[in-house]
């Protein structure tokens, strides 16, 4: 899809749900490992990646190609409302090191966006975004409703979306 001369070329992302027990022991491998590639080890910051909301949440995988035999691109989760916040809400957004600087961050949230209003039947979404981020979720409808705070040792806002 191109946006006009100039405008940088997206690859093909092919987007998958899935429950915690439906995930294959690769899947699991592939997420796991960009997380703590993503969130311990490129941004310096020790914390207990592993939280234990994992079995809650839906996730999203977006790969290049067919899942698989694709390459994993994008992540996030999403709780129903109700698990988190009142509204639904997504956490551990992230685009690999090799996906970066192509778009595929604002297809991820509009993915989020996308499900979460027809699985839940409300536009609103609740999110924890790294501070540097705050402009970035604010493009996509976000407003920040606390923060920053601290989460981590890294700036944070909570942020709502709450219509798009």
């Amino acid at each position: 899809m191109s946006g006009g001369e100039g405008a940088p070329v997206l690859p093909p992302v092919t987007w998958r749900w899935h429950r915690w027990d439906q995930l294959d022991r690769d899947q699991v491998y592939a997420i796991l490992k960009a997380r703590v590639d993503i969130f311990v080890v490129e941004q310096t910051c020790p914390y207990p990646e592993i939280d234990g909301k994992d079995p809650t949440a839906w996730h999203l995988l977006g790969y290049d190609g067919h899942p698989g035999d694709g390459v994993l691109l994008a992540y996030a989760r999403l709780f129903a409302p109700g698990d988190y916040y009142d509204e639904p809400a997504v956490g551990r957004v992230l685009t690999t090191a090799a996906a970066r600087g192509r778009g595929i961050g604002r297809l991820l949230m509009a993915e989020c966006h996308r499900f979460a209003e027809a699985k839940f039947a409300t536009p609103a979404v609740r999110l924890n975004g790294q501070a540097y981020l705050k402009a970035f979720y604010e493009t996509l409808g976000y407003a920040a409703v606390k923060g920053p705070y601290d989460e981590d040792g890294i700036p944070h806002y909570e942020m709502l979306r709450s219509a798009p």
